[in-house]
């Protein structure tokens, strides 16, 4: 559905330029959720809004269904888009919000009717049609921004953090909203959040950005269980470090030297160190302890308690903190004390070899 190669877009010039995308190359789906996520400031926002129209790369090329759109304006694109701030009519009412677009394409007014009626429907609104949208709940006037953007039926649908106004239950309810609204209309969506978990609910594949760059791209597991930067791995939920020394590569897997002298195999990524001096990354969760058996060896300095977890931070000479998080079980019972020596075990094919 889009296809971008070479996108590079630099602000001013001289000594005031400022790259804010360097050199971007992805291929998006037909009826995918693809996901920009990144902190604010990486180009995330930047690229959206180059899919849009609204800002002119300064260099490289964008197709949508292999046709050239950078030389058209926003409104000749096959794209709408879902702002931050929804963007509603205060003085229309939800009903005439929705069908704003269609009037303004000079569609038949029969054709309205029923396409505002079709949206009321998707996103449940039909007994709230002719309520002002001043007059409704900021996850109402969500889901009219969507109906809105989705009635002409465009190709894709960008989505510039459209979440971030809603309370935290509301949000959950709407990203849940949103995945079941990509999956009926088919319609290609593109979303922008900083929000990790956001990105690992609703996204078919995620693009993880930073400096202007797409650092990795992936499913939501693989980018999770998998990162390739260390960056991505620090991004995207807790992760632990641990410095290793490198011995040997063999396909995607590493053979790799613990502080504790241990040797395991772990996952390696192209382009990264083949010898000497890595960091490993390994999840909380996928991490235990131990009394025998141990890959790492250290001091328990705190346990914390979380209600449906509880997290245990072990000090291990010249390494970071390592966090390990076990989930809670009814009338459990706390076996370890802060000061006492533990080990720490881990199956190897959970450890993964970071590009630093």
């Amino acid at each position: 559905m889009i296809d971008i190669s070479g996108l590079t877009k630099v602000f001013g010039s001289g000594e005031t330029a400022f790259t804010a995308l360097k050199d971007i190359n992805v291929t998006i789906a037909e009826n995918e959720f693809f996901t920009l996520l990144g902190p604010s400031g990486c180009g995330k926002t930047t690229l959206l809004r180059s899919i849009a129209g609204f800002v002119d790369p300064t260099s490289g090329s964008l197709t949508i269904n292999g046709k050239d759109i950078l030389s058209k304006a926003p409104y000749d694109r096959p794209v709408n888009t879902v702002f931050q701030n929804y963007a509603l009519f205060p003085h229309m009412t939800v009903a005439e919000n929705i069908g704003f677009g269609l009037e303004m394409q000079d569609r038949p007014k029969a054709e309205i009717v029923s396409v505002v009626s079709e949206m009321l429907e998707l996103v449940k609104m039909t007994p709230m049609a002719d309520r002002m949208t001043s007059q409704i709940s900021g996850g109402q006037q969500q889901r009219v921004a969507l109906a809105r953007a989705l009635a002409p039926k465009p190709k894709v649908l960008l989505l510039d953090e459209p979440l971030s106004a809603l309370d935290f239950k509301l949000r959950k309810e709407m990203q849940i909203e949103l995945k079941r609204l990509q999956h009926e209309t088919g319609i290609t969506f593109v979303f922008v959040t900083h929000d990790q978990e956001e990105a690992l609910t609703m996204s078919d594949r995620i693009a993880v950005m930073n400096g202007g760059r797409i650092l990795q791209i992936g499913g939501p597991r693989e980018i999770y269980d998998h990162p390739a930067e260390r960056f991505v791995a620090d991004f995207i939920g807790d992760t632990n470090f641990v410095y290793a020394e490198l011995d040997s590569i063999t396909g995607d897997l590493a053979r790799v030297r613990l502080p504790s002298g241990t040797e395991i195999e772990a996952r390696s990524v192209s382009g990264g160190a083949s010898t000497g001096g890595v960091t490993i990354a390994v999840r909380p969760e996928h991490a235990s302890l131990t009394q025998s058996g141990a890959l790492l060896n250290g001091t328990l300095r705190n346990i914390v308690y979380f209600g449906t977890d509880t997290h245990y931070h072990v000090e291990i000479e010249s390494q970071p903190l390592f966090v390990i998080r076990r989930q809670n079980q009814p009338d459990a019972i706390e076996d370890h004390k802060i000061g006492e020596q533990v080990g720490i075990t881990f199956n190897p094919g959970v450890a993964q070899v970071l590009r630093d």
